[in-house]
């Protein structure tokens, strides 16, 4: 009888099985967007001529349009096609992006691939994780989402790791060309991956969701939750306009400033300066099960429990450090380049800070949107990084005029207070939601 009770009480701790079709599938995708973004900049000042700050702005603003897309996207799957269909139609254009990238070394080629890269990724980023979090959901393992999102944010970064390394030193030995064949040839094998999964996704009746009206307490709950989550979302902002930096402001800096000869032992080798953002993606994938870890215990223990506003208040403190450190090494590398080992202490400072803010943030996003809004909600989420994008494209034009050690000083002093003000926004969305 015992042995009974114990297999009814047991607690099912297998993640669902559709849940790495869905890993592998993002893990390919994401290899494929970064290595292609990380080429970028470099790509349009050696091969089409264009100024630094132009440069960096174009990176900027693209990467900006790749994050207000998902609203569309959203939309579209929550009232028409569905997330699975709508992941599926939306990788066609983005698989094309990527062939005329590689192909076309013109004005007009950047400028359609970009186009084609943004609608694409856009409009399929925010229905991946809502498909994910659905699948737990109607699996009744509600408790693994936290855990299923730290590893989604994984693989993530696995890829990104994998090609915003790997792909200069291609690019440097073999061409541009070949560069950009890779990210074509991982995004055909993302989408492969995704499509095999296809059995194990739960099912949706959009149909009847286009059927039902929504009662007048449905329609204030939507409201209510969009006006809850905005002003944490403003915010958010902010953090994007930073961190987004690290394809720009960032790569100059370690251009100019920084010393990129390094050696061990009896080994030297050149660090091109777009290979240094591969940092990023590395320490998250390093820096991922601490913090898993670390949110299970917060999370376990109600008198030390920290709520999703507190523990991306601590990410805005960890920004402000970041930008802090990167203002000692700007001023300090306008009289002599000073070592990588400066950004790479700014890249574990952003690192931790975007384990508690965009991981966090995307999580909250799923769980406080209803039913017929997860798809739409996360996309608002993520337009948060097309507002960011945009104000880092002017930012990075100011960047060329200023010194690095002044510049990166008044972004210290701007998140610093934003920090202030996102402790009194938390607050009050705490006090809203009990």
């Amino acid at each position: 009888m015992k042995a009974n009770e114990n297999t009814i009480g047991a607690v099912d701790n297998r993640h669902p099985r559709g849940f790495w079709f869905i890993f592998w599938g993002e893990l390919a995708e994401r290899a494929s967007f970064y290595g292609m973004k990380t080429l970028l900049l470099l790509y349009m000042i050696q091969k089409l001529g264009y100024t630094d700050a132009n440069s960096a702005s174009v990176v900027s603003l693209f990467t900006a349009f790749c994050y207000i897309l998902p609203i569309v996207g959203g939309y579209i799957a929550d009232h028409w096609l569905g997330k699975f269909k709508t992941i599926m139609y939306f990788a066609l254009p983005y698989i094309l992006g990527h062939i005329v990238l590689g192909t076309f070394t013109s004005e007009v080629g950047l400028y359609t691939a970009l186009l084609l890269l943004a609608g694409g990724s856009g409009s399929i980023k925010p229905n991946i994780s809502t498909l994910m979090g659905l699948m737990y959901q109607k699996a009744g393992k509600s408790h693994l989402i936290s855990q299923a999102f730290s590893w989604f944010y994984m693989a993530i970064n696995i890829g990104a790791t994998l090609t915003t390394f790997c792909l200069p030193i291609v690019r440097d030995h073999y061409g541009y060309g070949a560069a950009f064949m890779a990210p074509t040839i991982l995004m055909v094998v993302s989408l492969g991956i995704f499509y095999l999964g296809k059995k194990h996704y739960p099912l949706e009746d959009i149909k009847q969701q286009q059927r039902t009206i929504k009662t007048p307490q449905q329609k204030q709950e939507e409201r209510s939750t969009l006006v809850r989550l905005s002003g944490l979302f403003l915010l958010i902002v902010f953090f994007w306009s930073i961190f987004d930096q690290s394809y720009s402001t960032w790569t100059l800096f370690a251009r100019d400033y920084m010393i990129l000869d390094v050696s061990l032992f009896a080994w030297s080798w050149h660090i091109p300066p777009d290979a240094v953002q591969s940092l990023n993606p590395f320490l998250i994938v390093v820096m991922t099960p601490l913090f898993a870890w670390l949110w299970s215990k917060t999370d376990k223990d109600e008198t030390h429990r920290l709520s999703s506003p507190r523990k991306m208040l601590i990410g805005f403190f960890l920004v402000t450090l970041c930008m802090g450190l990167m203002s000692v090494a700007g001023y300090f590398g306008v009289q002599a380049k000073v070592s990588i080992l400066w950004e790479l202490g700014a890249y574990i400072l952003i690192t931790m800070a975007e384990l508690c803010i965009s991981v966090v943030g995307l999580q909250l996003a799923f769980e406080e949107a209803p039913e017929r809004m997860k798809s739409m909600i996360t996309g608002i989420f993520l337009f948060t990084v097309f507002l960011g994008d945009s104000l880092a494209a002017w930012f990075s034009r100011i960047y060329t005029e200023m010194t690095p050690g002044n510049y990166f000083a008044m972004m210290t002093l701007m998140i610093g207070v934003v920090t202030v003000l996102f402790y009194f926004v938390g607050r009050r969305f705490e006090r809203r939601s009990e």
